[in-house]
């Protein structure tokens, strides 16, 4: 099936998404400053999986009423596999192709026997050089849920933001599972919300996004621990996407 999308309206919606960005991250970083409070970001997951859920909505309702003006990614899959892009356009990586269409990077990869087209925003080129190691256990991929972990004590800002943005798309979109928002560790802020984190997940699948100066992505048993500050936290973030569709192995 040929993914298609009006270049207005996607771009629309791409602004809608900046816009709630920077509102959501603007309000989580007023409570932080002002509480020092943690659940802002718990409670900004089920916002943005709310998001989505809108934005993938409109895209599939406008698809189906309309195919004029669009752009349509398979097209630029097939110049790119003929050659016909620049490189900061286009190129093959480890046999899939990635094309750049608004600020985006896309690519399909194959889950449970159908393809899925995927947009972040970095390429395999761009996060490379982030250290990977580790392993996960067959575990990581069963069940309908996973934890999103998070830590209650740090102050989040809008790299923060997008990072379990592009995490929630991919978890809800890639792999059409659910889910839930927890804490990494014991905090007032996380009542009520599990605690877990990558030495203790009680063997269910966890996701734990944390920041450091260094970034990197560990992947512990069922656990993929996911480090880095900034721009770099979400280059973190779209490298274990990548390790987890096995783009980047």
């Amino acid at each position: 099936m040929v993914v298609k999308a009006s270049k207005s309206v996607e771009k629309e919606l791409e602004q809608q998404h900046d816009q709630e960005i920077s509102l959501l991250a603007e309000n989580d970083l007023h409570a932080s400053a002002q509480q020092n409070d943690g659940k802002s970001v718990l409670i900004l997951i089920g916002v943005l999986v709310a998001i989505f859920v809108v934005v993938i909505t409109g895209f599939k309702a406008y698809n189906h009423f309309t195919a004029a003006g669009v752009v349509l990614i398979d097209d630029l899959h097939q110049q790119n596999l003929d050659g016909k892009l620049d490189s900061d356009e286009g190129y093959v990586y480890n046999g899939y192709s990635f094309v750049k269409a608004d600020g985006l990077w896309w690519t399909g990869v194959e889950v449970k026997d159908r393809i899925i087209k995927i947009p972040l925003h970095y390429g395999p080129r761009d996060v490379e050089m982030i250290p990977v190691t580790g392993k996960l256990t067959p575990e990581f991929n069963q069940g309908d849920k996973i934890y999103v972990s998070i830590d209650p004590e740090v102050n989040y800002d809008k790299y923060y933001t997008l990072g379990l943005m592009e995490l929630n798309t991919n978890i809800l979109q890639g792999v059409n599972r659910k889910i839930e928002a927890a804490c990494s560790t014991e905090n007032v802020v996380c009542e009520n919300r599990t605690v877990i984190n990558c030495e203790n997940t009680n063997g269910q699948p966890v996701v734990q996004l944390s920041v450091d100066e260094k970034p990197s992505v560990t992947l512990k048993g069922t656990c993929i621990d996911i480090r880095g500050s900034g721009e770099e936290l979400v280059k973190s973030v779209d490298l274990a996407l990548y390790a987890w569709y096995k783009v980047i192995g």
